[in-house]
This record gives C-alpha cells, structure tokens and sequence, in this order.
C-alpha cells in the first residue's frame, strides 16, 4: 500500500536548499518514492492553513518511508534542510483498496 509524505515547505535560502535537493533526489528514487506535487500556490480550501510551498512524495510503503527517513546517509541532509527552511511534514498510509 503506497503512503504519502505532506510537507508544508518555507525555503529561506534557496541557493543553500538546492544543495539539499541535489543531495535527496538519488535517495528517494532509490527509495523507490517519487514526487507527486510541487505547488508554491497552493489552494486554501478550507482553515487556516496556507503552506508557502505544498509537497507531496509519494513511497511504496509505510515501510520504505520510515527506512527512507531513518537512513544514515538521509541524516545529514535532514540537519542542511533545516538549515536552509522550515518544515512540517508529516506521512501517512493509503488504505488497503481490497
């Protein structure tokens, strides 16, 4: 079952961010994850929630998603990411559709 990764993203250095980015995008893939959404404008549909970038990633499991976040090699990009932004993220699990 496929679960999702929902991170409301406030990039306050992007030149720095980017070196997070070139850093994480060979783990996810090797993950097996992959980005489902980007959006700098998101639409508020209800509440008071208004993210400044909405991302959602998309890993095969629950699983592959703790072992994505735990990973030695995601730690140090985890202190550059928080470095260069703040972030809220959080994941979940798709129910079983059987």
């Amino acid at each position: 079952m496929p679960a999702y990764v929902v991170i409301d993203l406030n990039v306050t250095d992007p030149a720095g961010f980017q070196q997070y980015i070139d850093g994480v995008t060979p783990l996810i893939e090797r993950a097996g994850a992959r980005n489902l959404l980007i959006d700098e404008d998101a639409v508020v549909l209800e509440g008071d929630w208004t993210p400044s970038t909405l991302v959602i990633h998309e890993f095969p499991s629950k699983a592959d998603l703790q072992e994505f976040w735990d990973a030695p090699e995601y730690q140090p990009l985890k202190e550059m990411r928080r470095k260069y932004s703040a972030v809220k993220v959080v994941g979940g699990q798709s129910p079983d559709a059987s």
